[in-house]
């Protein structure tokens, strides 16, 4: 339900009379979290817009970043601080990928803890496979959405490289091109996966590092693609998923996985979560905390959260940010290992 994010309207923020927040943080910080919104461009690619968010290290805070939860209704803060300077150096870059029906804010505290642990992280809507797509009927089929996502991935990539658009270029200077990563929730696992495989007319970036799979959708990948995989892989599996459940999504892509007997199959890893559902890596736990206090919130995204809700394990929503936050740790310590 998150749409889009900027620091806020102020007419519109006065007329709310109320802020919400993500309080407490996950963890204490590291870095000071910077952030900052964009739009995207591929002219190679029919003039494809991408709409972009931004987590980095920086040097001080700035005013607090705002997220919508409802388009130009209600506002929630949490950790990150709007247009900060980046921190000098360079960091390592994660590129993040939502799930089928999702959007680039879903996952919004996980982005700022990796942030807030010194990595670059970017994450993009994938048009044609977003919760609006959904909505309006205007989504694509699944090699469409594939070949997209991937294409996504590269221009992201390309742009914080400074070989993209020039509205991304204040990267360039800071990242460390010897630590790329991608990670993807659901379908976005999928995504994460394929870019270090052979999918379509797509072989594996040899700029990324590895590839992490939060909740990955993986059943209708050919096990060819599997043996292609140049990257290590890391496999995050909740225990209660009923959506990419263990015995589809988790075992069979594991067990080709972990089969390989070269770079790969020896660094990845897998790591089971109890107690978790599908949304254990997203900011779901966050909006049915928030829902209830937005008196205006229409019916269908009420009902949408209360799905969600339902369909997870109920220790889930009182611990969520325990679950999140586990994520945060596993992937920072996958990524140092390498």
């Amino acid at each position: 339900m998150l749409w889009r994010s900027g620091t806020k309207n102020s007419d519109s923020w006065q007329s709310i009379g109320m802020e919400l927040t993500a309080a407490p943080p996950l963890e204490a910080a590291s870095h000071v979290v910077g952030h900052r919104s964009t739009l995207i461009v591929d002219t190679n690619r029919s003039g494809r817009m991408l709409g972009v968010e931004i987590w980095y290290p920086a040097v001080a805070a700035t005013e607090r970043t705002t997220y919508d939860l409802i388009p130009g209704i209600t506002f929630f803060s949490a950790s990150a601080h709007e247009d900060a300077e980046v921190q000098p150096g360079r960091h390592p870059l994660v590129i993040w990928s939502h799930g089928r029906t999702g959007m680039r804010h879903n996952y919004s505290l996980l982005c700022e803890a990796l942030a807030a642990r010194g990595y670059i992280v970017i994450s993009s809507d994938h048009p044609g496979d977003t919760l609006f797509d959904w909505a309006l009927g205007t989504h694509v089929d699944d090699i469409t959405n594939d070949r997209n996502r991937l294409g996504d991935v590269q221009l992201l990539i390309n742009s914080a490289l400074g070989n993209g658009p020039e509205i991304v270029s204040w990267l360039a200077s800071h990242v460390d091109e010897t630590r790329i990563a991608i990670g993807g929730h659901s379908y976005g696992g999928l995504t994460a996966l394929a870019t270090v495989s052979t999918l379509h007319e797509f072989t594996p970036d040899v700029r990324v590092r590895a590839a992490v799979l939060a909740q990955g959708y993986t059943r209708i990948l050919p096990e060819a693609m599997f043996a292609t995989t140049a990257s290590p892989v890391l496999m995050v599996v909740a225990n209660n998923d009923k959506t990419t459940p263990p015995t589809t999504d988790a075992d069979k892509a594991w067990g080709l996985l972990s089969a390989r007997t070269d770079r790969v199959g020896a660094l990845s890893r897998r790591v089971d979560i109890d107690q978790a559902g599908h949304q254990a890596s997203s900011d779901f736990g966050l909006y049915a905390e928030l829902a209830p206090q937005v008196e205006n919130l229409p019916d269908m995204l009420r009902a949408y959260v209360k799905m969600v809700v339902d369909d997870s394990p109920p220790q889930w929503i009182h611990n969520w940010r325990t679950s999140v936050l586990r994520h945060v740790i596993l992937i920072d310590d996958f990524l140092n290992s390498l």
